[in-house]
């Protein structure tokens, strides 16, 4: 699966500096104020992370993704409606490197929790979180198509397609209202735009089970 940022502290060789050292500030001032600086603290983390992933040094990548994930599990613990979607994202970097270096079963570990933490965002607010649930699992599906599992995949990448053609519908209807309503008012081109990210969303993921299923020697479907 791609690496998620989650800070803003740079990436790629000539920011990796800068990161350090911005690092280093934020573990300072995180140990005099957890409560206000420990989420910094793991985002710069999980960007370093993304960069040294990036400069092909897995090994000192996961040394940062791991601390990122134990730093998010303790603020998740805590407070999961802020920080579980922080927690989701810096597992999927962590399941990268940890594919990257070779051990496919702990990636798959870290992959399935991050699906497990999207469930939960979307039990509680399927508004907001219900198409990056589907979007996580057809990416772990594809991951796990990547690496000679399409049984395994199939199940994820399936549900991921079940899963955005309500909302696509949704917002497919909210777009055609807003639009012969008044044109290319405000409203109509907002609800164009989100149904346009929706079903984006949905093609790649019928797009990702045509992959599976033609790995499973199955016939398409949509």
């Amino acid at each position: 699966m791609e690496r998620v940022h989650l800070g803003e502290c740079g990436s790629a060789a000539e920011a990796l500096d800068a990161e350090r050292e911005a690092l280093a500030v934020y573990r300072r001032l995180a140990g005099a104020g957890p409560e206000r600086y420990l989420p910094e603290l793991a985002g710069c983390l999980s960007s370093l992370g993304v960069t040294l992933g990036e400069l092909g040094r897995h090994g000192e990548a996961l040394d940062a993704e791991r601390e990122a994930v134990a730093v998010l599990r303790r603020l998740a613990a805590a407070d999961p409606g802020r920080h579980l979607a922080d927690l989701a994202d810096a597992l999927i970097n962590l399941g990268a490197t940890l594919a990257e270096l070779g051990r496919p079963d702990e990636a798959l570990r870290a992959e399935r929790e991050a699906v497990s933490a999207y469930r939960r965002l979307a039990a509680d607010d399927p508004g907001r979180y219900l198409a990056d649930l589907a979007e996580v699992l057809a990416e772990v599906g594809m991951t796990l198509h990547e690496r000679g599992l399409p049984v395994e995949a199939l199940p994820l990448v399936v549900e991921a397609v079940t899963l955005l053609k309500g909302p696509v519908l949704k917002e497919a209807g909210l777009q055609e209202a807003g639009l012969q309503e008044a044109g290319l008012k405000e409203t109509g081109l907002k609800e164009a735009g989100a149904a346009g990210r929706y079903q984006a969303r949905l093609d790649r993921a019928r797009a990702y089970l045509g992959t599976v299923l033609s790995a499973l020697g199955r016939p398409a479907s949509t």
